[in-house]
């Protein structure tokens, strides 16, 4: 657990904050673990003790290898700056970082359960227990993770501190005999220690990270980097320092030329800005043009506090002057709850985020959003996003995002404008009073206040805001609007528009398929369901003894649904709170806990195929539960610690729903297995088969194409078909 959450957060960056980055990286760990699985079938039980111990130090070794190619990633495909990684070598790189360590946890479970059978143990119980423990280890070290390594440790000496912790919990096993590796494990396990100090960590952390920057901004100097609850951050650059946030560009600054001609577009934009709300990106240059305004207060909120103290230590004087003028009220917190908690009005809001390419920024562009933006606009208040449009005509999926989001807005308000780009604007209000782009009474706007700019002047504003363009900008957004739905918090559709526009840019085949799924949402429910309903058809027509089969076909589908499940509960979680990137590890501690509870519950309660019905009945009950709690998740809202608490109940039970079958399935078929051996390595196979399956395809299709509760609605249909294959096969059994 330790590698594996340590290997995503780095994953995550190379894929410049894309979620579905987890989702690519579990999936490459869980075929990891089926590989690893399947060939430890060949090792015979005396060969197993030692396979264990080699499987348990080279995961210790692996993580480290996996972080270097993490951060050197962009490099191995020769991707030029700028772009992003498309999604087949993404894949690959996934399958680079997260295979090998996910094929040591699949060996050596395997092992371990082979080497506790022939030392007396009960084959079936010792597969249930070893998993139980896996998942209280797994538990431990992603609270541990999360609560001590991340906040106060950086990467390189936090994974070597955390194997040479776990390494160590192993030696009592290799002095027992249990497992091999009497003097490699302690010896390795001091090796990661050493490893962790600052003399080695320090210097292969800096490099490591210099290279990654050289790969996103070559011939610039690294400067610094950090990172946060939120984000990855880097900073380089001489006189004009360059800003990337998870690997994303962000902005450079200082550049007072572009800051001041965009500052007056925006601020005249509404009629009298004397109350600014703006949630960052104002504050590296642009504010303190914005203050040459009639500006009374100016609230900035900023979600990063440590990311705003990293930049505003390398901003201007001038512009880290404007951050101390009494006008301005610097407020760290999370833009969706200071909105709930606020009582202000006010006369502009400014929501400079980029495109909506990944969950932390799509949560500021959904329904929701807009309706709380909306309740604390003043009368005659205007609303300003930013939006990328096309070159000449708004088409593809550049014109269907930029539907998207227009259509998100006119959900919520009366008057919705767009101005041209490339960094394009959507204006939103109550009325055409409020929102406007006519360069005339821009400009009769400009001429009231009385600036004096040599930088701006009113005769730029028809160029700025040709009629033209802006009238022929809205018409085609109304035409793409028809058939572009709205971005909503249970169904971010911006996001897999960006994860296309993406794609087309680099000329993916990729962009195909995930176009088609996107248009085609019937034939992907049927091509979900289907192999599990023609596996129940075929159960139904050849009633006979097959236990094995549908235990199989039972831990696969319950295997694929709690992955699915504890994805989308991430991506819930990332969206309405909003803290992912640090919370990634607790999360999975909560997942696991409910997986060690599921399953000690059915080593206790679960034995034969009476326990592996339960397990399946628990499955379909607690789909039922993740689906409902998802479909409720917006009520509360307004109750943070609630939703909090809502989350990490379900993360629990979707444990509990995946843990309780895993050992109810090796119970049942322990009677029939004359070696546990076959049995661990089919269960594990199958178990991680079907989770690989579901990160994979909830990650990049379902969630977009259907959203979170209705894709956790598929696998209640799932479960159904599973139990029944399994209700079929035990009968046949007694028969």
């Amino acid at each position: 657990m330790a590698v594996q959450v340590t290997l995503l957060r780095e994953y995550l960056v190379t894929l410049q904050g894309d979620e579905a980055a987890v989702g690519l990286g579990l999936a490459a760990w869980l075929v990891g673990i089926g590989i690893g699985a399947g060939l430890s079938r060949l090792a015979s039980a005396r060969q197993a003790r030692h396979l264990a111990a080699w499987a348990l130090g080279l995961l210790a070794l692996s993580g480290m290898g996996g972080l270097c190619l993490a951060r050197t990633g962009r490099q191995l495909f020769a991707t030029p700056p700028g772009e992003l990684l498309t999604l087949g070598p993404s894949l690959l790189l996934g399958l680079l970082v997260f295979t090998l360590p996910g094929a040591l946890i699949g060996t050596a479970f395997v092992a371990l359960a082979t080497a506790t059978a022939h030392f007396g143990s009960n084959p079936d119980q010792s597969i249930g227990k070893l998993y139980v423990f896996e998942a209280l280890g797994s538990l431990g070290a992603g609270l541990l993770v999360t609560l001590v390594v991340i906040p106060r440790i950086p990467s390189v000496a936090g994974l070597s501190l955390m194997t040479s912790v776990t390494l160590a919990a192993a030696v009592p096993a290799a002095l027992a005999g249990l497992i091999g590796g009497r003097w490699l494990v302690p010896l390795l396990s001091a090796a990661a220690l050493l490893g962790a100090l600052p003399v080695t960590s320090e210097k292969l952390e800096l490099y490591t990270e210099q290279l990654r920057f050289a790969s996103l901004a070559p011939n610039q100097p690294f400067i610094a980097s950090t990172e946060t609850p939120y984000q990855q951050l880097t900073i380089g650059g001489d006189e004009v320092r360059v800003l990337y946030a998870s690997g994303q560009y962000v902005t450079s600054f200082p550049d007072p030329f572009e800051d001041e001609s965009r500052a007056h577009q925006l601020m005249l934009l509404a009629e009298r800005p004397q109350r600014v709300l703006a949630f960052g990106g104002v504050e590296t240059g642009l504010l303190r043009f914005c203050l040459m305004h009639p500006v009374q207060q100016f609230d900035l909120v900023i979600m990063d506090q440590r990311a705003f103290e990293l930049v505003e230590r390398y901003l201007a004087p001038p512009d880290r002057a404007a951050l101390s003028d009494p006008r301005v009220r610097v407020t760290f917190d999370d833009p969706r709850r200071f909105l709930e908690r606020s009582r202000d009005n006010y006369d502009l809001v400014l929501n400079l985020a980029p495109d909506p390419e990944t969950l932390l920024v799509a949560r500021t562009a959904t329904v929701q959003w807009n309706r709380r933006v909306a309740s604390r606009l003043a009368p005659g208040g205007v609303y300003v996003s930013r939006f990328t449009t096309g070159a000449n005509v708004q088409a593809g999926e550049i014109g269907a995002l930029g539907a998207s989001l227009y259509n998100s807005l006119r959900d919520v308000f009366p008057v919705v404008e767009a101005a041209p780009g490339p960094d394009g604007l959507l204006l939103a209000g109550e009325s055409h009073e409020a929102v406007t782009l006519d360069p005339t009474r821009l400009a009769a706007r400009w001429n009231r206040r009385g600036i004096e700019s040599e930088v701006f002047v009113a005769e730029l504003l028809p160029m700025l805001f040709p009629e033209e363009r802006v009238a022929t900008l809205r018409a085609e957004l109304d035409q793409q609007a028809i058939r572009a739905p709205s971005t909503t918090d249970d169904r971010p559709v911006s996001l897999h528009h960006a994860l296309l526009v993406r794609q087309q840019i680099a000329q993916s085949a990729w962009a195909t398929m995930l176009g088609w799924s996107a248009r085609h949402p019937r034939w992907l429910l049927v091509l979900s369901l289907l192999p599990s309903a023609l596996f129940f058809a075929w159960r139904l027509a050849r009633r006979r003894r097959a236990l094995a089969s549908v235990s199989a076909h039972a831990i696969a589908v319950t295997g694929g649904c709690g992955l699915a499940w504890s994805l989308m509960l991430f991506f819930s979680f990332q969206t309405r709170v909003g803290a992912l990137y640090s919370g990634l590890g607790a999360l999975t501690a909560v997942y696991m806990l409910g997986l060690a509870g599921g399953g000690f519950w059915a080593t206790r309660r679960g034995a034969g195929t009476i326990g592996l019905l339960r397990a399946q009945g628990l499955g379909l009950g607690f789909a039922i539960a993740v689906t409902l709690g998802l479909a409720g998740m917006d009520r509360l809202e307004r109750l943070p610690w609630l939703l909090l608490a809502a989350h990490v109940v379900l993360l629990a039970l979707a444990g509990a729903a995946t843990g309780a079958l895993f050992p109810a399935a090796a119970s049942a078929l322990g009677a029939d297995a004359s070696r546990t051996r076959p049995v661990a390595s089919l269960l594990e196979l199958t178990d991680h088969g079907g989770a690989a399956v579901a990160a994979l395809g909830v990650a990049v299709v379902f969630v977009p194409a259907f959203g979170l509760a209705q894709t956790a609605a598929i696998t209640v249909a799932l479960q159904l078909l599973a139990l029944g294959a399994t209700w079929i096969g035990v009968n046949a059994q007694r028969e």
